[in-house]
């Protein structure tokens, strides 16, 4: 893998991908939670306010409801003056809460069910109106009829579509849980996943790289003992890389021959 590549340069290269990628692990980390912050930032800023609005605005209109059944039902006609600071607050915080949940709708199906509530609504507001009028006017038995016939089957039906679009908006709200919950696992073992990755990369690379150095010089060490045992007759294994151990065991081996060839021109002296 490392052939003819010098020592230094091997360094440099297994040390620059170790570093490469701990730098991609890191930024892949970063960026995937970064994803997750964008999930739950979206949770927090649409999905849970337009939760809690339609949470308000189904409090709002039952407590207007339970208001006015209590004025239709009393005898006291003064009940209509009293109720009538409380009863204006309570339509312009629900038209708020309305136009804020608009502002928020995406889907056809929920306009749609918006559409349908905002007009039960009108319904609604129209009927309490009338019965609120007769009240005031004196006429209870038209006031007790108008909230029978008129006020009271548009109220249960207005209650029943705030109640059907606020168990939409949990819906939406557990939906979008389950995702953030369902990216966090994914996240998570990516994350171990891409970092395994790294460390098998790095002790693959480590362990080539030891062995592209230690390999060589054991043969060095193992030709450099033999002629220092005086034992010459070993024979070079071939070619040798182009870095340092290459050299390295290439001049021990002609250090080798030229000993051997010493040798042998003193003994042709001697005989």
């Amino acid at each position: 893998m490392f052939k003819n590549v010098s020592i230094r340069k091997r360094l440099g290269l297994v040390l620059g991908a170790i570093l490469l990628l701990s730098l991609v692990t890191s930024m892949f980390s970063v960026l995937k939670l970064r994803e997750l912050g964008t999930h739950i930032d979206g949770i927090v800023k649409d999905q849970l306010l337009v939760e809690r609005a339609a949470s308000e605005w189904l409090m709002q209109t039952t407590s207007g409801v339970q208001r006015a059944a209590a004025i239709a039902k009393s005898s006291d006609t003064a009940l209509v003056d009293y109720f009538a600071p409380h009863t204006a607050a309570a339509v312009s915080r629900t038209t708020e809460l309305q136009k804020t949940i608009e502002e928020h709708m995406d889907s056809p199906e929920e306009k749609a069910l918006f559409d349908k509530v905002s007009e039960l609504r009108k319904g609604y507001l129209a009927a309490r109106q009338t019965v609120a009028d007769l009240k005031k006017s004196g006429d209870a038995e038209g006031a007790s009829r108008a909230f029978n016939e008129q006020f009271e089957p548009r109220s249960k039906d207005y209650v029943a579509g705030v109640k059907e679009m606020v168990a939409a908006q949990q819906e939406q709200l557990d939906l979008a849980a389950a995702r953030i919950d369902a990216l966090r696992a994914q996240t998570t073992t990516l994350l171990i996943a891409s970092s395994l990755v790294s460390l098998v990369v790095g002790v693959v690379l480590a362990l080539s790289l030891s062995r592209s150095i230690l390999v060589p010089l054991r043969d060095a060490e193992a030709v450099a003992r033999a002629i220092a045992d005086m034992d010459l007759s070993g024979s070079s294994k071939g070619a040798h890389a182009d870095d340092e151990t290459g050299r390295l065991l290439k001049a021990l081996d002609a250090m080798r021959v030229a000993l051997r060839q010493s040798l042998q021109q003193v003994r042709g002296v001697v005989d």
